[in-house]
Order: structure tokens, then sequence, then C-alpha cells
């Protein structure tokens, strides 16, 4: 049944896959129909700030298709082909539709999807294409907070006037039509959009959104527009949180929201509090300081088992590149830096390292990741697979200066920060194997393609 939206709904506008959403909002509404007084749609409702969470749909998949146009409109997956190991990076909304996921082993995938197109990863592509859609976003807005390549929030608090049109302030969902539009005839790709008072409310009404459309959350209307939605839909919910909820009989957002507070501490620490805040709506000042995405990672698995540590070194160096790379393209450090190890009979190893100060540069994050290796590989063992994930992402403007920065020359200082620009220019050219550093030469035919997560 189709709900017509009451000031307490959330308004969408444009397609969206999904069945009614919670709180009553009506898939397919047209941006005109969410005009109104403030908290009806409309902007500038006092005391309350406004986050938009954009998010590129399917989007290495996208810009496949942008390369490639016979691809739209198709089952396509960007991936290892199904006679490998590897996974599904991305899927298009139309392989979904049979089941295919990002994650899922490539030849589960085939098996899923009859007629299923496979396209190789090109990870400095996705940084390219990524890069255009940050300057669209960075033109609409004053404050933007990269998330991953494909993801951003954007703060518009009191930017009602900079957007309005001949001296009228306009609703939010217009404005967020006009972003669309410009990404869509500036990129050719599409995002969805997701507008809230609090950040987990735009990133939970982006995703509902999704595909290709807009969900604006009203002022007064967070809490009942998250009560019915599972646990896991709130961000920083992952697994082991659910399970932990589930036996505290927590599985609704609004089973959090009115859980108490004791119960939620001893139970997840502070972490819980910070949920329970969120599952009410609400953010606190130390929601400022932290971004929801917690790792950017980059992994591949072998056509054969590997156990020699130097070609494993090469091949960490290779992915360690790749993940620098995107992290410098999103405006984003990492405080610190991870390893995965997996073995011919699935058992995974993961082991992390802090950095001295957050860092987006090559050489320390391949530092620590060839030194987590050499502790945790015995050099026997064969790995079927290897990861570097970078932890802790916080905006790259949170770097602080060394006093000696100006005689610095090694891994932390600005030449190390310029050679990393000019690899990132050369590789946006001509390609990233045009040029790679040092032990990543040694890996040559061994660095098979990889999959990237942003979580």
């Amino acid at each position: 049944m189709v709900v017509p939206p009451s000031p307490a709904d959330p308004v969408p506008a444009g397609p969206s896959p999904d069945p009614v959403p919670p709180g009553g909002a009506r898939p397919g509404a047209a941006a005109g129909d969410a005009s109104g007084p403030p908290g009806q749609g409309g902007a500038g409702v006092a005391g309350r700030r406004t986050w938009f969470l954009v998010d590129l749909d399917a989007f290495y998949v996208s810009v496949e298709q942008r390369r490639d146009p016979s691809l739209r409109g198709r089952c396509v997956v960007v991936g290892a082909p199904p006679g490998s190991r590897g996974v599904v990076c991305s899927a298009s909304y139309e392989a979904r539709r049979f089941g295919v996921r990002s994650a899922m082993p490539s030849s589960r995938a085939a098996a899923m999807c009859p007629g299923l197109v496979f396209v190789p990863p090109d990870f400095a592509a996705y940084e390219r294409a990524s890069a255009e859609v940050f300057e669209v976003f960075r033109a609409f807005a004053p404050r933007v907070t990269p998330m991953s390549l494909d993801e951003a929030y954007l703060e518009l608090t009191g930017c009602e006037r900079v957007h309005a049109r001949k001296g009228v302030v306009r609703p939010w969902l217009d404005v967020a039509g006009d972003l669309r539009a410009d990404v869509l005839a500036r990129t050719e790709l599409s995002v969805s959009v997701g507008i809230g008072g609090t950040r987990t409310v735009a990133k939970v009404a982006a995703n509902l959104a999704k595909p290709a459309g807009v969900l604006e959350v009203p002022a007064g209307a967070e809490a009942a527009f998250l009560a019915g939605l599972a646990v896991e839909e709130l961000p920083g919910v992952g697994e082991t949180t659910r399970a932990a909820l589930a036996r505290l009989g927590l599985v609704r957002v609004g089973d959090l929201a009115r859980a108490p507070a004791d119960v939620l501490e001893r139970a997840l620490g502070r972490h819980g509090l910070r949920l329970a805040r969120h599952a009410r709506g609400e953010e606190g000042d130390d929601d400022d300081a932290e971004p929801a995405t917690r790792s950017l990672s980059r992994e591949t698995s072998f056509e054969r088992d590997v156990a020699d540590t130097e070609r494993l070194a090469a091949v960490l160096s290779d992915l360690a590149q790749h993940a620098c790379a995107a992290l410098r393209a999103s405006g984003l450090l990492a405080k610190s830096v991870g390893v995965k190890l997996r073995d011919a009979s699935f058992r995974t190893t993961e082991a992390r390292r802090r950095l001295p100060e957050p860092t987006d540069r090559d050489r320390d994050v391949l530092a620590a990741a060839d030194a987590i290796l050499r502790q945790r590989h015995d050099g026997r063992t064969p790995l079927r697979l290897v990861g570097v994930a970078l932890h802790g992402l916080v905006p790259a403007g949170d770097r602080t200066p060394g006093l000696f920065d100006h005689l610095e020359t090694g891994s932390g200082g600005p030449a190390a920060g310029r050679l990393d620009a000019a690899l990132d220019a050369l590789r946006a050219r001509h390609g990233f194997g045009a040029v790679v550093r040092g032990r990543a030469i040694d890996g040559g035919g061994d660095v098979p393609p990889g999959r990237a997560r942003h979580r």
C-alpha cells in the first residue's frame, strides 16, 4: 500500500527498488511533492544540521559501463573470472536481481546468473572517476568528508541561500536533485542521496534510496524512521555487535534506542551508548571526530598458493600502493595498517600496526605492512590470499605538521608527499602499472587482479 507522506514521514524522490521504507515513505515520489515548510521536505529548520550522504550507484560497474556503453542494461560484474579463485568486486543492479553480490566467489556468481559478463578491475580508472565526482561535490558544499572512493558526506548546514533560486529557499530534495543532475552531466555516473539531520540518518536514507534516488528524513521524524529497521542497518553494527545485541534481545533499531544505558555499556562499552544515541536519531560532539568509514582495503587471491615470503611481500607492496592511492584520492589519512593472510585451509589471520601519525604516504604504509608480514608468515606455509587494510581513517586536514618537516627528505617529509603526488599523476595518465615502487616490481606476474573494500 502506498502511504501519503505526513509531516513525520521520510520524503523520497526518484526511483527506488525498495518497498515502502520505514516511516511510510513513498517510493518514486517526485521532489516537488516534498515542497513545503521546514520539516516537511523544506530547508532551514532552526538548530538542525543538514547532511547529505552521497553514494555512487554500483560504482566500479558504472565506470566500466561509461567506458563501454554496450555493457549498460546487462548483468555485469567487476571481478576475477569465474574459473579463478577470485571474487566479485561490484555487481550491476541487473545482476543483483539474480542474487549476485560483492565479495561473492566469481564461480558462484556465474552459476547464479546465466550470461553474466565479467570485467577485470581497473582501480586506477576508478580513482580517476572518483576525483571527477568529488570535484562536483566540492563545488556544491563547503564541507565534504570523503568516506571512500564512491561515498562522501556533504554538510549543507546554513547553505539554504546558497542554493536558493531567485531568492526563494528551496526544499533540500530539489537541491539534491540538482546535485544528482550535475554529477550525471559532468561524469555520466549516477548517485543516490540521503538527507538527514545526522550523518547516521543520512547514511541509512541513502541506502534506502538506492539506486538513483533521493530520500529525506524531515526534522522530528528520525527516531520513527529508524525504529523498524534491523539493528545491522545502522553504521557501526557489524556481525559481532549484531550478535551481542541479539543476546540482549535487541534486534530492531527501536529496541536499541529504548535499551537501558547501563545494560548497553556493560555489553559494548562506550560504543553501545553511541549506537543508542544514533538509534534515537541523535548525534553528539564526539561524532564529528570519527568518520563512519573505518577502513579501506585491497586484497587478492592467488591462482596457485604462494609460500615464498619475498613473492608475498611483492604482492603486498602492490596492494598497499593501490590502497594508498585510493586513500589520497579520497582525501583521507590512516592511523594504522593491517595485513590479512589466508592459507590453503582457509584459516585467516589478521594483524595491525599503529602508525606514529596519520598518513597517506606509500613508504610509511609499505614499511608497516612488510614488517607485519615478516612477523606473521613463517616462510613455509602456502597462502591463497593476502590483503592490506588501512584503519582509523580521518580527513587529510588532520595531519599535524612536524617542526622540522621542511628539512625532512625521508618517508615522512614533504618530499615523500610530492613523490606520491607525482606517481598518482603518472598513473592517472598511463595506468597504475606504468610506475610502481621497488619491491612490487619483484612480484612480476604473481600480482593478480585484486578486490577493494571500503567499510
